[in-house]
Parts: structure tokens; C-alpha cells; sequence
């Protein structure tokens, strides 16, 4: 269990508790229409996808605002030997489509990513090319098309780093600027088998 917060979001790793929200909107046209797999989930799909993703190289996390919770974001499939993995979010509450959540969110995951667990030099993601609003927001955060995907239906992005410095850079400080009360990246939870050996020894000093 891990819970991180900046910019008035916080992020709480996902529980058995709450998959069931999480198929639900998942399942939504407005969701699935913009995700490679589409086929309906069953609660039994869920149950055994849940099971796959606990573990040390899967983070997925609650987005929750103003108590509310509107969305997921995650990391996926992280190779220790690469130093990366996928990240994906999506927003389901349509009160926060058009709101500052989703940038929030993603800028208070890789910070804690690559300014406090300092174990990945680079982000990868999949966009479908017929999605240009996800397109158009990644590449606001520093992605970059990688080479030999233009005719690719699920195409790979990359997020070095450096570019998240001076992308992220950025909107960090106009994040800060909106919220002077929660620009500081807090994060806390219990020691478990299901996190890397990094993150508990982050949460080990905050205990």
C-alpha cells in the first residue's frame, strides 16, 4: 500500500476493495473506445487481472480529487534490467475531463518516479493514433513519437528524463503556482512484499 499527493490529487494504490469501480468505468464506451483491448470485462476477468498486476512491477493507483474518486493512472511491466515501464491514466468522471486532474495527476507520479525513487531514466506509452487529445497530452509532458510508428495503430511514445526536466519542469512550477499550499510531493503507506525494495525503503524513513 502506497499513497502519493501533490497538487491537491492523491494517488492511492489499488485495492481488491475498488476493482469493481474500476471495471465498471473501464467497460464504458467513452472509456474503452480509446483503449486497444475491448472487450467487455467480466467481474472473474477483473478478479484474475487484479491478481496479475499486485505485485512489485505493476503500480496502478485511485486518483482521487476533492474526495472524489475520478480516475487511474498506472505503471506497468517495469523491467528493472531497463530501468522502465508503461504508464497509461485515464479519467472516467466527466466533471474532470476538462480539468487540471489528469496533468496533476501524471506530474505528481513521475515526480515521485523520477525525482525520489530515482530507478527509471525513461517512460514508455501507447497511444492509439486516432486518439489526438491523448496524443496532444503526452507530448505536452515531454513523450516523443519513437521511430517506426507513424503507421502503427498503437503507437509508442518515449519520455526520457531530460525531457521530463524541462517539459515537466514547467508545468511543475505553474502546478505549484495554482496550488502553493500542495506543491510539496508527500507520499506514505506500509512496507509489503508487493512493492520494489526502493519504494519500501522510502516508506521505511517516513515511518
Amino acid at each position: 500500500m502506497i499513497t502519493l499527493e501533490q497538487y491537491g490529487v492523491k494517488l492511492i494504490r489499488l485495492q481488491e476493495k475498488d476493482i469493481e469501480l474500476v471495471r465498471y468505468w473501464r467497460n464504458q464506451s467513452v472509456i474503452t473506445n480509446y483503449m486497444e483491448y475491448r472487450n467487455y470485462i467480466t467481474p472473474t476477468n477483473q478478479v484474475k487481472w487484479f491478481k496479475s498486476i499486485n505485485n512489485k512491477s505493476n503500480y496502478y493507483f485511485i486518483i482521487e480529487y476533492e474526495n472524489k474518486k475520478v480516475g487511474l493512472i498506472n505503471s506497468k511491466d517495469y523491467n528493472p534490467k531497463l530501468g522502465f515501464s508503461e504508464g497509461g491514466i485515464f479519467i472516467w468522471d466527466k466533471h474532470y475531463l476538462n480539468s487540471y486532474v489528469a496533468i496533476y495527476s501524471t506530474l505528481c507520479f513521475l515526480n515521485f518516479i523520477f525525482h525520489h525513487l530515482k530507478i527509471s531514466k525513461k517512460s514508455m506509452a501507447r497511444i492509439l493514433r486516432n486518439n489526438p487529445r491523448a496524443i496532444q497530452y503526452n507530448k505536452q509532458i515531454g513523450y516523443k513519437l519513437l521511430p517506426n510508428q507513424e503507421d502503427a495503430e498503437n503507437q509508442l511514445y518515449e519520455l526520457s528524463e531530460e525531457d521530463y526536466m524541462i517539459c515537466g519542469g514547467k508545468l511543475n512550477k505553474a502546478a505549484a503556482l495554482l496550488n502553493p499550499q500542495h506543491q510539496t510531493l508527500k507520499y506514505y503507506g506500509v512496507v509489503c512484499d508487493e512493492n520494489l525494495d526502493e519504494v519500501n525503503a522510502l516508506l521505511s524513513k517516513t515511518l
